[in-house]
């Protein structure tokens, strides 16, 4: 019986890095497609709604720490985004476009639901790297994370997710993402959430091709 179990895991999460590859690489052609692209840019919300429910529905440990994860990540992460909006003091000063739907408080709520995907992607990639410091651990995942925000940050005022004012990214956006980062990796890494082989790194990795493919392209 625990054989069938583990191979019905295994057959989930094949499917789950099936779903993450091709979608990104789908989305990738048609970003890179001038004619597609208007109908690409509305799919974005769906596409991370979709990374979301693979997240949810692939984890296969206790149900009760992911939420614990999922609630106080969304939570710290949007209103980290409408106090940096409303200020400009924390990333400097943005403000958001069309493309990530419906707002509250000048911040889409996928903003939320994106910080969910980077953080959990970034600490189950980490985590396969059996560094057993959770300090270092969030440290080393602060990094790649501001060097994806790096590649992400044009492209994002391209594609109408948000703009900088005068259209200049401050450097104080970089030190507030490692910062937040961090504190969101010591968060996850507290918690104890179990490995899910493959997932993580696949998610955040197909992420970055996917921005840098963009960037360099733009």
């Amino acid at each position: 019986m625990e054989g069938q179990i583990d191979q019905a895991d295994l057959r989930i999460k094949k499917l789950a890095v099936a779903i993450i590859i091709v979608f990104h690489l789908v989305g990738l052609l048609g970003f890179l497609i001038p004619a597609a692209q208007p109908y690409f840019i509305r799919l974005v919300p769906f596409h991370l709604l979709l990374m979301f429910a693979v997240i949810l529905f692939s984890y296969n440990a206790d149900i009760k720490r992911l939420l614990l994860f999922v609630c106080g990540v969304f939570l710290c992460g949007f209103l980290v985004e409408v106090l940096g909006v409303k200020t400009g003091k924390i990333f400097g000063s943005y403000y958001y476009g069309t493309t990530l739907g419906f707002k509250i408080a000048a911040v889409p709520i996928l903003m939320g639901v994106n910080w969910v995907i980077l953080i959990f992607s970034t600490g189950q990639m980490i985590k396969s790297l059996k560094i057993r410091n959770g300090i270092l651990a969030s440290l080393i995942g602060g990094v790649c994370l501001i060097t994806f925000d790096f590649f992400l940050e044009p492209v994002a005022m391209k594609f109408d997710y948000w703009h900088w004012d005068w259209h200049e990214i401050p450097l104080q956006n970089y030190v507030a993402w490692f910062i937040v980062s961090v504190i969101l990796l010591k968060f996850y890494y507290a918690l104890g959430l179990k490995q899910q082989k493959y997932i993580g790194t696949t998610m955040f990795v197909s992420q970055l091709i996917f921005f840098v493919v963009l960037y360099m392209t733009r």
